[in-house]
């Protein structure tokens, strides 16, 4: 602590190795603080954002410093998580790169290197558990009973808890943001339910209010929170049931998931599905014994995912594409063939890198 000081000028900064941004999800507002890093920092310093969602490349382009520019995502709490996605930008110098490698490993985490998306490797799967939670409550399922089945599966917590811990309101934002980018979702149903949340205030855990009530850091389910989905439900022509089984909203958040982490492989934007596999069990508290999301799919059979998908596609449509396969995931399964073994060539690693 006593090594830490504070200061209110950016001047400060000008002799720093690294500069971190960490100001919340704005697009506008991060391509100006990284403007102003970028004008001050000496050279040779790298310029890392903690962005979770935005373009690296925009605010790498931003800081008129493109090479020096690279994504540190730390997981909140920050000083308890392992998990660190280093986003390696079109630009950045392998270098840059490197030194933050090493770094991250003298600071207890564990990094992970990503190519730009939005969302990265974890939040860009999560936004997809995050979506079939939502329509999950939106067709009658609680908050309650979506964390109790995907807990007993093993896993640490729950979606609609996890976002109350997170923040409901940086949810929220990240989706405005998406959206506002011309690159987010079209379907004027998507994650209704955490845009609503925050705009009535329920900000999640330490507002006291989200998809729960709570005490202290105890959730307690809240009605008020039903009646909101409901009225939701009935706006967007949804018909509530009361059937869904554990065994649907496990296969509705996690086939989906891992179909997601197949686009990524299939893009380049993780390099093997080991990196997916310690994004999820290191960030998002997948239970570590199954190996993670993309080892546990090939326990479970791929081919079964597969079949899975399709029968949500016929029964839920497929107007948005959200059940089409991953034509990795496809061909993995149709030869029953682990997925690494159809992955695209990987850029090369420079000794650096490695």
């Amino acid at each position: 602590m006593a090594m830490l000081s504070g200061a209110l000028t950016y001047d400060v900064l000008a002799d720093c190795d690294l500069l971190i941004e960490a100001v919340f999800e704005d697009l506008e507002l991060k391509k100006q603080v990284c403007a102003k890093l970028g004008s001050l920092a000496r050279e040779g310093a790298v310029i890392a954002t903690n962005t979770s969602t935005l373009d690296v490349d925009v605010l790498a382009q931003a800081s008129g410093k493109p090479s020096a520019m690279v994504g540190m995502h730390f997981f909140s709490p920050a000083n308890v998580m392992k998990l660190l996605e280093v986003v390696r930008g079109a630009k950045t110098d392998s270098a840059v790169l490197a030194s933050v490698l090493d770094l991250a490993g003298r600071i207890g985490k564990v990094p992970v290197v990503s190519g730009v998306c939005y969302g990265f490797i974890g939040n860009r799967m999560a936004e997809v558990y995050m979506r079939e939670a939502e329509f999950l409550l939106l067709e009658g399922a609680t908050p309650a009973q979506i964390d109790g089945a995907i807990e007993a599966m093993g896993m640490a917590m729950g979606p609609c808890r996890m976002l109350d811990m997170a923040g409901v309101d940086v949810g929220a934002k990240t989706v405005i943001e998406w959206k506002k980018s011309g690159q987010g979702p079209r379907d004027p149903t998507y994650r209704a339910i955490v845009d609503e949340l925050y705009k009535v205030g329920r900000h999640g855990q330490k507002a006291g209010a989200g998809y729960y009530e709570y005490d202290g850091r105890t959730p307690i389910p809240d009605p008020k929170v039903e009646r909101l989905v409901r009225l939701l439900a009935e706006r967007s022509g949804i018909e509530q049931r009361s059937n869904i089984e554990a065994s649907e909203i496990v296969e509705r958040l996690l086939y989906p998931l891992v179909n997601e982490g197949c686009k990524i492989l299939e893009e380049g934007i993780a390099y093997r599905p080991g990196d997916i596999d310690v994004v999820w069990t290191f960030g998002y508290g997948f239970p570590k014994h199954t190996g993670g999301p993309m080892f546990w799919a090939e326990t479970m059979g791929l081919s079964r995912i597969v079949e899975r998908m399709r029968h949500y596609s016929e029964v839920r449509g497929n107007d948005y594409g959200y059940w089409t396969v991953s034509p990795l995931l496809e061909k993995a399964a149709a030869s029953a063939t682990s997925l690494a073994e159809h992955l695209p060539a990987s850029q090369p690693l420079t000794s650096q890198d490695s």
